[in-house]
């Protein structure tokens, strides 16, 4: 078993990760929890006998797609990205993973590698609407565009005055 983390009651994370020495085969219904039993070095004294705290397990995602949350909007409990289709918004559900950071999302389906989503202005936006794909790529040029325009017209003048 992995390496785990411990959350303190005030919320705030223990600096030292520990390890599970024991856990309870009885889950509590009402909750879903389960006791464990973790060991964690307490070099500076701040964890007491009898102490009560969260123990986080890792878990790691490999090859996945990773949105920000602003990208999403919800209706009645269920999560939609507007994706570019033939230069429109077009709403597509997603299912994300339970577990979040607080900015992004884990897209489990809905999504593959490629597709092109809105990431800012959701709100703004309604289905069909017609949208122009801002890339990274398109971004880079836009300058260096600008500018061998601008070379281009100095030169012009400068063959105009001779």
């Amino acid at each position: 078993m992995p390496n785990v983390e411990l959350q303190l009651n005030d919320g705030s994370m223990y600096d030292v990760e520990g390890r599970v020495e024991t856990i309870s085969g009885v889950i509590d219904p009402s909750t879903g929890s389960v006791s464990l039993r973790a060991v964690f070095k307490n070099e500076n004294g701040l964890l007491h006998s009898g102490g009560a705290g969260n123990v986080v397990l890792p878990k790691a995602f490999k090859e996945c797609i990773v949105i920000p949350q602003s990208a999403t909007f919800e209706v009645q409990d269920k999560k939609y990205v507007y994706m570019l289709k033939d230069g429109k918004a077009s709403s597509s559900i997603i299912k994300v993973e339970q577990i979040s950071n607080g900015r992004e999302y884990i897209v489990t389906e809905g999504l593959k590698p490629g597709d092109v989503i809105v990431a800012e202005g959701v709100g703004l936006l309604r289905e069909g609407t017609p949208i122009v794909a801002k890339t990274a790529k398109t971004e880079a040029q836009a300058p260096q565009a600008e500018a061998k325009q601008e070379a281009q017209q100095s030169a012009k003048e400068s063959a105009k005055e001779e």
